[in-house]
C-alpha cells in the first residue's frame, strides 16, 4: 500500500509538471569553491551550469544549462547566417586555454516562434539547443533552475557571468569567466531612457545596470541570475537570458535581458526529452 502511494505521488508530479524530474539532484547549487564590464574573475567551476557556445575558435555566446539535454540563450545566437550546428558546447569550462572541459555538439536548436530583430533590439529573444549527448551532473556541471512564474527579484543583487569583452571596443574575449553584480532597474525609468524610449522595451525585457558594470560582447545569451530569499539551499533562478543594448556599461544605456519567467510554459514545452532537477 505505501509503495503504491509513493508511486502515485510520483506519477502525480510528473503529471502536474509535464516534466521528468530526478529528485536525487539539485539545480542552482553553485560549486564548492567559491560579455562582462567590471567584471571579478570566478572561482573554478563556481557557476556550474554556464556554458560557452563557440563558432570555431571563437566565442561566439553564452548559456545555461536547465536539463540534462538543453542549453537555454537567446534567439540571435542562432540567426543571422548562425545555423545551430555551428556551434560547440563548451561545458565545465572556466579557463579557455585549460582543456579539461568538455566539448558537446548541438543535436536541435529552436528560437521562439515569435522572435523577431532589428537593427536595434531583439523580441522574444530566447532559444533551446537540445546537445547530441545528455549530460552527466557533478560538482562542475549542474544545471540552473527555472523560477516560477510568481518570483519577483527586484531591488536584489543579480550576478551576469561569461568570457565576454570586458570592455567596449576590446579585441578579445576573456579567458576566465568573469562575473559581475547588477541590479534590476525599474522598468518605467528604463523604458523613459534616451534610448530606450518609444516602447523599445517591451513587457518580456528587463533592464539591469551596476555604474560600470554590464554585460559586453559575447556575453549575450548568457543568463542573469539570483538566489531567492524564500528559497532554502541558496538555489539560483535564471532570471534573464543577455539580449541587447547600447554599448557596454554606460549609464544611460542599461543592459537589456529577457525576463525567463515569461517563457517558462514554452520553455517546458521544448524540453519534455530533457531531464530536470530539483
Amino acid at each position: 500500500m505505501g509503495q503504491a502511494l509513493f508511486l502515485f505521488l510520483v506519477a502525480s508530479i510528473l503529471s502536474v509538471q509535464g516534466q521528468r524530474i530526478n529528485s536525487s539532484c539539485e539545480c542552482g547549487i553553485a560549486g564548492k569553491n567559491r560579455r562582462i564590464v567590471g567584471g571579478t574573475s570566478v572561482q573554478p567551476h563556481e557557476y556550474p551550469w554556464l556554458v560557452a557556445l563557440m563558432l570555431g575558435p571563437k566565442l561566439h555566446c553564452g548559456g545555461a544549462i536547465i536539463t540534462d539535454l538543453h542549453i537555454l540563450t537567446a534567439g540571435h545566437c542562432i540567426t543571422f547566417g548562425v545555423h545551430y550546428r555551428d556551434l560547440s558546447v563548451y561545458i565545465g569550462m572556466h579557463d579557455r586555454l585549460d582543456a579539461s572541459y568538455s566539448v558537446l555538439r548541438v543535436k536541435y536548436g529552436i528560437k521562439h516562434p515569435k522572435f523577431t530583430s532589428n537593427a536595434v533590439r531583439d523580441i522574444n529573444d530566447i532559444a533551446i539547443l537540445t546537445l547530441e549527448k545528455k549530460l552527466t551532473f557533478s560538482d562542475k556541471i549542474r544545471p540552473l533552475c527555472l523560477p516560477r512564474k510568481d518570483m519577483h527579484f527586484h531591488a536584489m543583487p543579480l550576478t551576469v557571468a561569461g568570457w565576454g569583452k570586458t570592455r567596449q571596443g576590446a579585441l578579445a574575449s576573456s579567458r576566465y569567466l568573469l562575473e559581475t553584480k547588477v541590479q534590476m532597474v525599474d522598468s518605467e525609468k528604463c523604458q523613459k531612457s534616451t534610448i530606450y524610449k518609444d516602447n523599445l522595451v517591451s513587457d518580456t525585457m528587463m533592464c539591469a545596470y551596476n555604474r560600470g558594470k554590464d554585460a559586453c560582447q559575447g556575453d549575450s545569451g548568457g543568463p542573469l541570475f539570483a538566489t531567492h530569499p524564500f528559497t532554502k539551499n541558496k538555489k539560483w533562478y535564471h532570471v534573464g537570458i543577455v539580449s541587447w543594448g547600447i554599448d557596454c556599461a554606460k549609464p544611460e544605456y542599461p543592459g537589456v535581458y529577457t525576463t525567463v519567467s515569461k517563457y517558462i510554459d514554452w520553455i517546458k514545452q521544448q524540453t519534455r526529452d530533457g531531464v530536470y532537477c530539483v
